[in-house]
């Protein structure tokens, strides 16, 4: 089993995926079963029964509770086993599971494996893209990963595999390396992320953009910045405009990247991306889906789990001794910040994720006041 940061929120799931039938998926070497209350509220337990441990999630609802369908114990919403068919119906306490803290906000439903007073969804990052459709139209893809997801953060933490890996993200008449000098790229890392900028002027639009919107194939102005919060979210601002145009009126295709542990080498992998222009046209939606499902299904997502099958059944690949190259600034950056903060909450120093020492002490006496 590996070891995961708990005091944080991670992406379990899309809001339509959880429904009154039980969803069974495994978070963090955990198995989990999710449904909704009868009012719609979300709840996450253990799936499993702690009588002959057969899973929750091919049991069945009665009312807010889940049935075991093996032997008819039922557990409430906070994981108390509230009846027992055995014994007069009476509660079992000692049969108590686990249940989780969950959020919804944009489109996701997010977990918090760790203590329920700490959780705070102010530390969720900011996806505003995610919930204004009068902007924005918004795609969402999930897959299930064989590669640790830290691995996934890497990949998106260092875009110069993409003239590479993505030959659909070509520009037309230039080579990698003409695209890769003509890139800028700068770093920065707070106490709880990690902000990598690339800038590229002069060259076209990727050939995508210029068949998807009829953009010239002129010199233009394109941005993909990463910004990296623990433990594997990403919030990438992707866009391009030409000289005198506010960066608006070009292409914008922001997206959020959410990966979550299943185990030490898979992982889930949510996202979701947005744009700005044509965005009441179906065409565009269904060549969208195309251009992603080939870049992170038919490409990065093969590539992930080739790297994954050389490491073994590690996802440390800093433990491996890799070959470093400057391009590596900020996916090191963030796996040893993610390193240092799994160290801490493990030493017992740290409370709420990335608030270490006083701050962690401070932010809890704060919610402890609520």
């Amino acid at each position: 089993m590996g070891l995961y940061l708990k005091n944080c929120w991670y992406v379990a799931a899309f809001t339509d995926e959880v429904t009154r039938t039980p969803l069974a998926r495994k978070l963090l070497d955990i198995p989990m079963v999710f449904y909704r209350k009868e009012d719609g509220t979300p709840v996450a337990l253990v799936d499993r029964c702690p009588h002959r441990f057969a899973p929750l999630s091919i049991g069945r609802l009665v009312g807010d509770d889940i049935e075991c369908g093996y032997h008819g114990l039922r557990f409430d919403c906070a994981g108390k086993c509230v009846s027992n068919p055995h014994n007069a119906g009476k509660a079992l306490s000692a049969a108590d599971i686990e249940s989780f803290t969950l959020f919804e906000r944009y489109g996701f439903v997010w977990i918090w494996p760790g203590e329920a007073a700490l959780a705070d969804t102010a530390t969720i990052p900011h996806f505003p893209y995610l919930e204004d459709d009068s902007t924005w139209r918004v795609l969402r893809g999930h897959l299930e990963v064989k590669g640790n997801y830290q691995l996934v953060s890497d990949n998106l933490l260092d875009l110069t595999h993409a003239p590479y890996l993505h030959p659909g993200f070509k520009m037309p008449g230039v080579t990698p390396e003409q695209q890769l000098a003509a890139t800028t790229t700068s770093v920065e890392k707070t106490d709880r992320s990690v902000h990598y900028y690339r800038h590229r002027n002069g060259l076209p639009p990727n050939q995508a953009t210029i068949d998807l919107f009829g953009f010239p194939a002129e010199p233009a102005i394109s941005r993909t910045h990463m910004h990296w919060y623990p433990p594997a979210l990403i919030d990438f601002d992707n866009g391009t405009y030409f000289e005198g145009q506010a960066e608006m009126d070009g292409f914008c295709f922001p997206q959020a990247h959410c990966m979550t542990p299943e185990t030490e080498i898979t992982c889930h992998y949510f996202f979701a991306a947005a744009r700005n222009l044509k965005i009441d046209d179906p065409a565009i939606d269904d060549a969208l889906r195309g251009v992603l499902n080939t870049a992170f299904r038919t490409q990065d997502e093969p590539m992930i789990e080739a790297v994954q099958s050389r490491m073994g059944n590690t996802g440390d690949i800093e433990a491996l001794g890799p070959v470093m190259l400057k391009t590596d600034a900020a996916p090191v950056m963030a796996r040893r910040l993610l390193k240092q903060m799994i160290a801490d909450e493990q030493a017992g120093e740290i409370g709420q994720a990335g608030e270490t020492g006083q701050a962690g002490e401070a932010r809890q006496a704060e919610i402890a006041a609520e």
